[in-house]
């Protein structure tokens, strides 16, 4: 009974995060819970959380080219790791509302650092999971995504906050065509964008129950350079360091981005 109760209440977690073959900086960074911020060039972590506390973990991308995105990024996840305590106090109904006030408060701290630094345009993107023991809530600005792997099967939880997603919606481009438009990366929502009047909100997903498979958080330096199919090959081997796997299939077909991966494994 103890090893089966162990078992029950404790999450793995792999994440890694790499600059990749072409870019000078990594404008990635994330957020994992208990063990903190990753600020490093490189991150690379294998360990286990009890999930019977809510957890958060996430992934921010620092806005590709533009100036200081290194910086937004990091603004983002601190200020997600200091508004954990509020974050595990929500209520399930009042979850999104208060990702939202802290989304807001954020975007105008990395508004202000924009000014101060004189950066002009500077943002990040957000992917974040709230875990309660197996029942997980999915919440993103951008394009840095959420799958949920079980069974043989991926499923990406986020949509992308892009021109492309909103011309395919509006029926001007095929799937394929959002897939390889220039429109693809033009994000319509960011952390740092000009919203200090009406404030940022996230896109939230309806919770859902993990047990048995496993929650992929990247940044698109992973899914530019893997498609989902190897993705859910890797994930179906279930390697020690998942994460790690994933960014290495990434950096041999080409790197072109930074790449970070949170892999958290509910079996």
């Amino acid at each position: 009974m103890k090893n089966s109760m162990k078992k029950n209440s404790c999450i793995k977690v792999s994440a890694v995060s790499d600059t990749g073959k072409i870019r000078s900086k990594n404008e990635d960074n994330c957020l994992l819970d208990d063990r903190g911020i990753r600020f490093a060039e490189k991150c690379c972590d294998v360990f286990e959380l009890d999930n019977r506390t809510r957890r958060i973990l996430a992934v921010c991308d620092g806005m590709g080219g533009e100036a200081y995105g290194d910086l937004a990024s990091r603004i983002a996840v601190a200020s997600f790791s200091e508004f954990i305590p509020h974050i595990r106090e929500a209520s399930a109904d009042k979850l999104h509302t208060i990702i939202n006030l802290c989304s807001s408060e954020i975007n105008n701290r990395i508004c202000d650092m924009a000014e101060e630094m004189h950066a002009g345009k500077s943002g990040s993107t957000l992917a974040m999971v709230c875990i309660d023991g197996e029942n997980v809530r999915a919440f993103n600005i951008g394009d840095s995504r959420i799958y949920f792997y079980k069974d043989g099967k991926l499923s990406q939880i986020t949509e992308d906050q892009t021109v492309a997603m909103r011309k395919l919606k509006a029926g001007i481009y095929t799937p394929e065509e959002a897939k390889n438009s220039r429109d693809a990366h033009g994000l319509t929502s960011y952390l740092g964008s000009d919203m200090r009047r009406i404030g940022l909100k996230a896109l939230a997903y309806p919770e859902f129950n993990a047990s048995g498979g496993k929650i992929l958080i990247c940044s698109d330096g992973l899914t530019d350079m893997c498609s989902d199919e190897l993705i859910a090959e890797i994930l179906g081997r279930d390697p020690e360091n998942t994460a790690g796997v994933l960014v290495q299939n990434a950096l041999n077909n080409g790197g072109e981005d930074n790449i970070t991966c949170i892999v958290i494994n509910f079996k």
